[in-house]
């Protein structure tokens, strides 16, 4: 009679946990650590072991509010005497600082017609240190922003039929997920000192009304291609632990500004040393559509950073700019243009090559200093 039983082999306990094959691993109740995520996918857990599996912990990511298009020229200001304050000659002053990230043609120049067609054209072009004007996004209000709500949920509504004898009915999906409807978001940003994020808006609350009303005019292309200078996109980023790679990424359609909380900047109270009524700043803004996790975004956010900075192209970010190693990320704070990579989702910071050889170069001389 043949010997049917089966061979003895001899495993230890250290040889099983060092094995994280999902085949050995489902002969037990424990998995390595490296395999908990796959066993959790792959199989039901009906020993009801406690979960090696860490929980999500995405980080909030970046805001991103795209810079508007408003016509901040001064014969057009010079319309409404509530934007004389910008027509200010301090090139470090906040109303210098609000007309120059408010309209990114302010830096570069534009024509002026003249009455006269003999005079030759005329260029206006104003300088701000304290304004990047290849950024296309607004700083100050990414670095400030405290809170922002009411992102619309993506949802369905269901057809359901009359009921029966026996209340039997029957439901389907009777709606679509694409949201392009108008909805209010609101968005809080720390105050800081010079009161910078209520000088910004309140030029851009104004400007949307007396455009309006017809006291301000935007651009003439503006008029010609029927658009609204005075919109923006806020993009939502969240990222990883890390903050490298991408996990979610939403945005608005066209948003602009409707409120401007400067009431309570007038109350009184004799209690109070100091009006705390401006610490913080909620803005509420109205938005047209939402769009959540569509690749689409990801090509249109770096558009659009290539648009205010041609170096950011796909033609030309090789050749001009250089990715910042996470080694080097703290050196550069405040410095750079964000692109997220299409394949891996990691979101790079890119500086000029110039830019990035004479830092590298003074930490490289700092240091030798210290050495000596």
């Amino acid at each position: 009679m043949a010997d049917n039983s089966r061979p003895t082999v001899q495993v230890s306990l250290d040889d099983f946990l060092q094995d994280n094959s999902v085949e050995n691993i489902q002969g037990g109740s424990i998995g390595a650590i490296q395999t908990a995520i796959g066993n959790n996918i792959y199989g039901i857990n009906h020993r009801q072991v406690p979960s090696a599996v860490p929980m999500n912990k995405d980080n909030y990511g970046l805001t991103f509010f795209v810079r508007p298009q408003l016509n901040m020229q001064a014969a057009n200001l010079r319309n409404l005497r509530l934007f004389t304050p910008l027509l200010s000659t301090d090139r470090t002053s906040f109303p210098r600082i609000t007309r120059c990230l408010l309209d990114p043609r302010m830096m570069y120049g534009y024509p002026i017609q003249t009455s006269d067609p003999d005079e030759p054209e005329r260029y206006e072009q104003l300088d701000c240190p304290f304004v990047d004007n290849s950024q296309a996004f607004i700083p100050i209000l990414t670095n400030h922003l405290k809170s922002i709500s009411g992102w619309p949920d993506v949802s369905v509504t269901p057809l359901t039929s009359k009921e029966g004898a026996y209340k039997e009915a029957h439901s389907m999906v009777d709606d679509i997920t694409v949201n392009y409807t108008a909805y209010d978001m609101e968005a809080t940003f720390r105050n800081s000192k010079g009161d910078p994020i209520m000088s910004l808006f309140h030029a851009w609350v104004h400007y949307q009304s007396a455009v309006f009303e017809g006291t301000l005019l935007p651009y003439p292309d503006m008029i010609v291609e029927n658009e609204i200078d005075y919109c923006t996109r806020i993009y939502r980023i969240i990222l990883d632990p890390t903050k490298r790679f991408v996990q979610k990424i939403g945005a608005t359609g066209a948003s602009f500004p409707t409120s401007l909380p400067i009431g309570g900047y007038f109350d009184y109270s004799s209690e109070k040393p100091y009006n705390d009524a401006n610490s913080d700043i909620t803005i509420r803004f109205r938005c047209m559509g939402a769009m959540y996790q569509d690749d689409i975004l990801i090509k249109e956010f770096n558009a659009t950073v290539g648009i205010f900075n041609p170096s950011m192209t796909e033609k030309s970010i090789e050749r001009d700019m250089v990715a910042i190693e996470p080694m080097y990320l703290n050196v550069f704070n405040n410095r750079g243009y964000p692109r997220i990579e299409p394949d891996t989702y990691e979101l790079n910071w890119y500086v000029s090559k110039v830019e990035f050889s004479k830092k590298i170069r003074a930490i490289e001389e700092f240091r030798k200093k210290l050495v000596l």
